[in-house]
């Protein structure tokens, strides 16, 4: 059988491997030695290396070691993208979303990319989206929208989404006003160092008549005052003072032991692992519903997802390409997948045939998450092998065999995907082929009870 290409938008992975300089850059980068950063990115970017291109576009956008250039920067971050790294992702959708002198603006690719980067756990994207439909940037405004957003990328951590999310209910946009809520929100972010939310706090505790908290308003005071030498600083010291003096002694005490041990929390800490896993996140027409993520998977060929729900960073997918190795990555999926979350397994899968740029290795995951029960690996091991992906040949019967196993399922993602593979394979394999297929797919089956984990719905993945 010759090779079924049965989707549109496959996609070839030329990543490089970068050398362990790119870790070398990245140092040089967060510690502001910026000749030294550039000199590395740029060096690994003619290698074709997508992190060092995302980098070095960094460098170029912000004018730091070398003269500012958005135009520069864009190129490099497309660069990046077309290598699937995600920050870079972000960064054109924020760039075609305002635009520039140097980079006009181009809003419905702008909205693509910023959704393509928020499924791929770009918490920053997943805000810009929120921002933009809340103010109506260059996009009709959509409060409903924005929250959804918004919530997406507060439960990662992002501080300023933290904010926003708490200021609609504080004021009761788009959602309905809850002071609990927007309490809760507001102070997370506060508690990062956001100085927006941490004045907004103050200042509710100190005037807001329902929530009104004399000691709790000079604590926040205090940490702005501490942090703080600039003119927010010194108004933030000026309040605090005022207060001080309608304070109860050890009420004041308290608040002062307090503030001295304050110190910002990390985003991740700021919102605990239950409570990702249980918060629904709304659906939002145009980005997490079926047709949305089935159009994705047709223009992408895999699903971007989130890495961060098994464990894994963009920073250790970047330390496993650097040093060729990906055994933490491996050994982390592993762990969570024996642990019954076997959806982890497909999401191993795509970071192989993306990232890492091996197919043997992502035929082996998507294996894996196949015999687990995954409808999701089940419909990418099948392409694998009508496409001879990671094998040495097309195999036409397995391909069908798990086409067939994947139906079964009635994922409402996948089903267009896979009833049109199914017409195309019984349309190209020979009646032996097919014939095949169907005896090994009854090999293949397992009853529910054997299954490590029930299907899972990729709606859910998000």
């Amino acid at each position: 059988m010759k090779k079924i290409l049965f989707i549109l938008g496959i996609t070839t992975c030329l990543a490089s491997q970068a050398q362990a300089g790119l870790i070398e850059g990245v140092l040089a980068y967060q510690y502001k030695q910026y000749p030294t950063a550039f000199a590395e990115f740029n060096y690994l970017a003619n290698e074709g290396d997508p992190a060092a291109n995302y980098y070095l576009g960094k460098l170029y956008q912000e004018g730091l070691g070398a003269p500012q250039n958005e135009a520069r920067a864009f190129s490099l971050f497309q660069a990046a993208d077309s290598g699937y790294y995600f920050p870079a992702t972000a960064e054109l959708g924020k760039m075609l979303l305002n635009g520039s002198a140097q980079v006009p603006p181009d809003p419905k690719k702008a909205i693509a990319l910023l959704k393509k980067a928020t499924h791929a756990g770009e918490s920053d994207a997943a805000f810009m989206l929120g921002q933009a439909y809340a103010f109506g940037t260059n996009v009709e405004p959509n409060l409903n929208y924005a929250y959804g957003y918004y919530l997406l990328s507060a439960l990662s951590g992002n501080m300023k989404a933290q904010y926003a999310l708490a200021k609609l209910y504080l004021e009761g946009r788009g959602v309905p006003q809850d002071y609990t809520e927007a309490l809760k929100w507001m102070t997370r972010s506060a508690n990062q160092g956001y100085v927006l939310a941490q004045i907004e706090l103050a200042d509710i505790y100190m005037a807001n008549q329902r929530l009104k908290n004399a000691a709790k308003a000079y604590s926040w005071y205090s940490i702005i005052a501490a942090y703080n030498i600039d003119e927010i600083g010194r108004r933030a010291k000026e309040k605090r003072d005022a207060l001080e003096e309608g304070l109860d002694t050890k009420v004041l005490a308290a608040q002062q032991t307090s503030v001295r041990s304050w110190k910002p929390i990390p985003a991740e800490e700021s919102v605990s692992s239950k409570e990702k896993e249980e918060t629904q996140i709304p659906q939002i027409p145009g980005f997490n519903d079926a047709q949305s993520l089935q159009d994705l998977l047709i223009s992408e060929g895999y699903l971007p997802q989130n890495g961060k729900k098994y464990g894994i960073t963009t920073k250790m997918v970047d330390e496993a390409i650097a040093y060729q190795n990906a055994d933490e990555l491996v050994r982390k999926i592993d762990a969570i997948g024996h642990k019954g979350k076997t959806t982890a397994y497909g999401y191993l899968g795509d970071l192989y045939k993306t990232r890492l740029a091996d197919l043997t290795e992502a035929f082996n995951w998507y294996k894996k998450g196949a015999e687990a029960g995954d409808s999701y690996a089940e419909y990418q091991l099948a392409k694998m092998y009508c496409e001879g992906q990671g094998i040495s040949q097309p195999d036409a019967a397995s391909c069908y065999a798990w086409l067939k196993i994947a139906q079964k399922e009635q994922n409402p993602i996948l089903n267009g995907l896979i009833q049109n593979a199914l017409n195309l394979v019984e349309q190209s394999a020979t009646k032996e082929e097919l014939d095949a297929g169907r005896e090994l797919m009854k090999t293949l089956e397992k009853s529910p009870e054997e299954k490590t984990e029930k299907k899972a719905n990729i709606l859910n993945f998000f």
